[in-house]
């Protein structure tokens, strides 16, 4: 049986001093489960992680997914918010049009060592539903945030550059791993939100 889950994130998180939405963070996946972020479904088709009997729980690979259109009205109600100056405005609004014109994904993880979290070991592939590549992502350095003394975590923003289609899958890769691919999962755009099962009434 999967599980579903409704995810709200707080869209003034991408723009704000906040790196990723608190709600990406906590929320822990499962193959086959299925979350809403800003109106787009995201499915989690399959995960080699394995469970950490030290930690007591699964690795994270959490993403979430914002069109270009959901990004330039952020943008424009940040810019209104903290009175952003024009230059700065048209600054963002050129870099969202430049390189972020298929949108955006957001990537958080989280490990059980602090090197094989560091960022750099981390790549993502986009595809298509025919399995076409639209885009590979290698990530620069960065080292990992401190949670506990067995659990670290990072994250990223994906700004893709190529036109997306309304579904598309994002394999989330790490270069140190037997696996060809690690998490794979499958965004559909404007997906009607999921709605939790009712019971009949007797």
């Amino acid at each position: 049986m999967r599980k579903l889950l409704t995810l709200i994130l707080l869209i003034t998180a991408l723009m704000s001093k906040a790196q990723v939405d608190q709600a990406l963070k906590r929320i822990q996946l499962y193959e086959g489960s299925e979350y809403v972020t800003y109106g787009h479904r995201i499915t989690e088709v399959f995960s080699e992680l394995e469970f950490h009997f030290g930690v007591g729980i699964f690795p994270k690979t959490n993403i979430a997914y914002l069109t270009y259109r959901q990004l330039v009205v952020l943008m424009q109600d940040t810019a209104k918010r903290e009175n952003w100056t024009q230059e700065r405005y048209l600054e963002s609004r050129n870099y969202f049009r430049d390189h972020a014109s298929g949108g955006r994904i957001v990537l958080y993880v989280e490990r059980y060592g602090q090197y094989e979290t560091n960022r750099k070991l981390f790549f993502v592939i986009v595809r298509n539903k025919n399995e076409e590549e639209l885009k590979e992502i290698q990530f620069t350095n960065r080292p990992p945030d401190f949670i506990t003394n067995d659990l670290f975590s990072n994250w990223a923003y994906i700004d893709l550059d190529v036109e997306m289609p309304d579904e598309f899958f994002v394999y989330v890769n790490h270069k140190l791993t037997d696996h060809l691919s690690d998490t794979k999962f499958l965004v559909e755009v404007n997906a009607a939100p999921l709605l939790p099962p009712t019971e009949e009434k007797p």
